[in-house]
């Protein structure tokens, strides 16, 4: 029986050498589609004048693209998560339960209270948000600071237990308690209108790390209700204006992360509009994108209305914002929505640009940090 054993386990290895050598002479078997969720490295040139970094470079190369590789990561996705019900990839993602899963990092940290900071860089916080309040006070424009809460602040009931928390302060509690301090500036603190939004109808999507289109219509409703009160014009509309739907898809981003590449789906919530868009899209600016920006085409979204009586909105978002853009922008003359690679700058020379009558920066809490992290402030500030 070992005899057995060891012979099954060496024609085993043998053939997961000889058989991809083969295929790549003959292709008997056809390549599976790739579906992790990154870019795969691509072949490097030869250059005589740097020999020491090619081996490197061409082995990252050669990692991503040897024969029947999709085929083996499939082998190790249907090992590990369908017979030991393990994701492949562990560390950027994990299962929760009822088919809920949830990101690592800065997630987490912000939900364990992780990332909460001292009074000094409290003070840095109210200069950064006071500096930007009086640049946009210096054109007329109202300032609108709007927190978005994550999946775990929402949903912590499908974390596993090992992973909950149980009455712990964070960072957003303590940008809140701030932020009531900058005069001003409105506070628009999301977290209680979406977490009371929630026994209704599942407000954020299982695979991903985002919230669905239904999630994204509270959030934009307690954003108008806010701003109604500076612009009584701006009403939002009601749900019963949208068609409320769900269609199956497969397992999203978190699937992908975690090396799970079959048998995962869920039912999208989608929500379409019952009445005619008046809203279309406007001429963009080229304002200048990020080198280490992957997102060329979702940087800056510009749409506009023929109802010039309207505000002009400038909103600088992150990937929370997609969902918002098509509920936001039927209700103002021009509206121009800059997704900043993460940064959440003030963008001052767009702003004077554009010179909006509502300003939001739309901020998901894990990445309240790069806030303080990123400013860019002058000086004398």
């Amino acid at each position: 029986m070992k005899v057995t054993k060891q012979i099954i386990v060496t024609l085993t290895f043998v053939l997961m050498l000889v058989i991809p050598a083969a295929n790549s002479v003959f292709n008997f078997i056809p390549e599976k589609e790739n579906h992790e969720n990154r870019a795969l490295k691509s072949k490097p040139e030869f250059d005589v004048n740097r020999l020491d970094i090619f081996p490197k470079k061409y082995d990252d190369y050669y990692s991503d693209h040897f024969d029947l590789r999709n085929q083996f990561l499939w082998l190790n996705s249907k090992i590990k998560f369908e017979l030991l019900n393990k994701p492949p990839k562990e560390g950027k993602a994990f299962i929760g339960h009822n088919g809920w899963m949830y990101i690592t990092g800065h997630q987490m940290d912000n939900y364990y209270g992780n990332s909460m900071v001292n009074d000094s860089t409290l003070k840095r916080y109210y200069d950064i948000f006071k500096y930007r309040e009086k640049v946009l006070d210096s054109i007329g424009c109202e300032y609108y600071v709007a927190i978005v809460p994550t999946k775990t602040t929402v949903y912590p009931e499908y974390l596993p237990i090992a992973k909950r928390k149980y009455n712990q302060e964070t960072l957003t509690d303590q940008i809140v308690d701030l932020l009531d301090t900058v005069s001003g500036l409105t506070l628009i603190d999301l977290r209680d209108d979406i977490i009371n939004a929630k026994d209704k109808v599942r407000l954020f999507h299982k695979t991903d790390n985002h919230w669905n289109e239904y999630g994204s219509y509270f959030g934009y409703k307690s954003i108008m209700d806010v701003l109604s009160k500076d612009f009584p014009e701006l009403k939002p509309n009601d749900i019963s204006k949208y068609k409320v739907d769900s269609v199956e898809v497969n397992g999203m981003a978190l699937t992908n992360m975690m090396g799970i590449y079959e048998r995962i789906s869920e039912y999208k919530i989608i929500c379409k509009p019952k009445f005619e868009i008046s809203s279309r899209i406007g001429e963009e600016s080229d304002y200048p994108v990020p080198q280490y920006f992957g997102y060329v085409n979702e940087y800056e979204k510009v749409f506009v209305t023929d109802n010039d009586s309207l505000p002009k909105l400038l909103m600088i978002r992150d990937s929370f914002g997609g969902t918002l853009i098509p509920y936001l922008n039927e209700h103002f003359s021009k509206s121009v929505y800059i997704f900043d690679a993460w940064q959440h700058e003030l963008n001052e020379d767009i702003v004077l640009n554009e010179k909006p009558d509502i300003y939001i920066q739309l901020i998901l809490e894990m990445f309240l940090p790069k806030v303080e992290k990123s400013a860019k402030m002058p000086k004398n500030s």
